[in-house]
């Protein structure tokens, strides 16, 4: 089931063909994607594996791979498009993994949890991977014990009766957020001169959230709250408003009070023959361990290698400017390194970006302020949101300060419901807000220049 809402997860100008769950599932969610190819017409090859990539007279030389033949194909344009989860879990060596008599694997490995029926289940981390993986062992009769070193903060599914994209995807939500950026005045105003009612908020919601987790201790008795307060962070909210936010997968917390999950925060030392060792010498009896402890940074093997090593030099994957381009390669794109809670509207909008850039209506900045964009960007996230391995690369829940400062390089209003008020500030932003952005684009000002929104 997808974290997303069904009217996010579309193209703007592509609706559903048919009506989704509110959260789609896989099988709808590619239905979709196959409508939206045959609707557009576009050309997908499956199967396909880019060896690599070179530029030869303005021209970019592609050599691709199938089961059947090598191929080599030119073109005038490249977008990178695999995104920032495409590389392998982060899966590193453990002591005394030989001995241990039972299996060992990341969630990608798990397909069936029936599996979990009856074994003693060890589950490691705490991203969206992990209390799912955590909650569904459980739930298909595993005694599961959940190890981690830092609980986060997972945003519940509805807060106090009102579902989370009420919080998250309306102005009023959104404009609260801190960002490395603030598109308009009034929300420059309110980060710099209302600074302490910003953080009044968050200190609220924090408290609303936690009050919302605790309700799942209800009738469980003072221990029961004592296990849940093990997986409340004592952290700011904030630091883990990142790409890894979580919603709450269904009865965790719930699970958790009860006793039917298990928790232990500590780090995962190594391997005995009949379970794990940890770092504060304790020993858990498994018969199955999960490492759902993260994925790494984007890695770029097709490209060239000075691209490569521009690229993949950072822990926290790729620093672009606008989450776009590179300052040292401005005539290759990015797609999908500007990730984000509304991920396919960011996707979309930095592609027009792009189409701009390269038609000659974009012009970029010197590439020394571009630079100093990006530098500026990466001291903020790192001093402002928790790390994981694509924060260099992704807008996570600053989507719609992302998608504003875009449109405004553009020249199109980002208040894409006005006149209407009451909808811009309090209505959900969607999907659908963004179609016509590309008949507004051809119709805006020549030529076009980005904003220093950062500076």
């Amino acid at each position: 089931m997808l974290q997303n809402v069904d009217f996010h997860y579309r193209l703007s100008d592509v609706p559903w063909p048919s009506k989704p769950d509110f959260h789609p599932t896989g099988e709808q969610i590619r239905a979709y994607w196959s409508h939206a190819v045959d609707t557009l017409k576009l050309d997908v090859r499956l199967g396909t594996d880019v060896r690599s990539v070179e530029e030869r007279d303005g021209k970019w030389q592609v050599v691709t791979a199938t089961n059947i033949a090598t191929e080599q194909h030119t073109f005038d344009r490249l977008v990178v498009a695999t995104g920032q989860y495409t590389e392998g879990k982060h899966r590193p060596p453990f002591d005394g993994e030989q001995a241990f008599g039972g299996w060992i694997g990341t969630e990608r490995d798990v397909s069936d949890f029936l599996a979990f029926a009856g074994k003693r289940t060890v589950v490691v981390g705490f991203g969206k991977s992990a209390l799912d993986v955590a909650a569904l062992a459980s739930i298909h009769g595993g005694h599961v014990t959940h190890v981690f070193r830092t609980p986060r903060w997972v945003l519940p599914l509805e807060l106090l009766g009102i579902h989370a994209t009420w919080f998250l995807f309306t102005r009023f939500g959104s404009v609260m957020m801190t960002a490395w950026g603030h598109p308009s005045p009034p929300e420059r105003f309110l980060h710099s001169w209302l600074g302490g009612g910003v953080q009044l908020f968050w200190k609220m919601l924090t408290e609303v959230i936690r009050f919302q987790i605790g309700r799942s201790a209800a009738g469980t008795g003072p221990e029961g709250r004592k296990r849940l307060a093990a997986v409340l962070p004592d952290h700011p909210l904030l630091s883990d408003m990142r790409s890894a936010t979580a919603l709450e997968p269904t009865d965790y917390f719930r699970r958790v009070a009860t006793g039917d999950i298990c928790t232990h925060q500590a780090a995962l030392e190594g391997f005995d023959a009949d379970g794990v060792r940890l770092a504060d010498g304790t020993r858990l009896a498994a018969d199955r361990v999960v490492l759902a402890i993260g994925s790494e940074s984007p890695k770029l093997p097709f490209l060239p290698a000075a691209m490569r090593a521009e690229l993949e030099g950072e822990p926290d994957g790729p620093q672009l400017y606008r989450h776009l381009v590179h300052p040292a390669f401005p005539h290759v794109g990015f797609a999908g390194f500007n990730h984000g809670f509304m991920h396919v509207p960011s996707a979309e909008i930095g592609a027009q970006w792009l189409a701009c850039l390269w038609r000659g209506d974009l012009q970029l900045p010197p590439r020394e302020e571009m630079q100093a964009s990006i530098d500026r960007i990466r001291v903020w996230k790192r001093a402002h949101i928790a790390f994981e391995p694509s924060r260099g690369c992704a807008v996570n829940t600053r989507y719609q300060q992302h998608i504003d400062m875009l449109l405004q390089d553009l020249g199109v209003s980002p208040y894409r419901k006005l006149p209407n008020v009451v909808a811009e500030v309090f209505g959900r932003y969607g999907a659908s807000d963004y179609a016509g952005v590309v008949q507004e684009v051809r119709a805006s000002r020549r030529p076009m220049r980005p904003v220093p929104f950062d500076a």
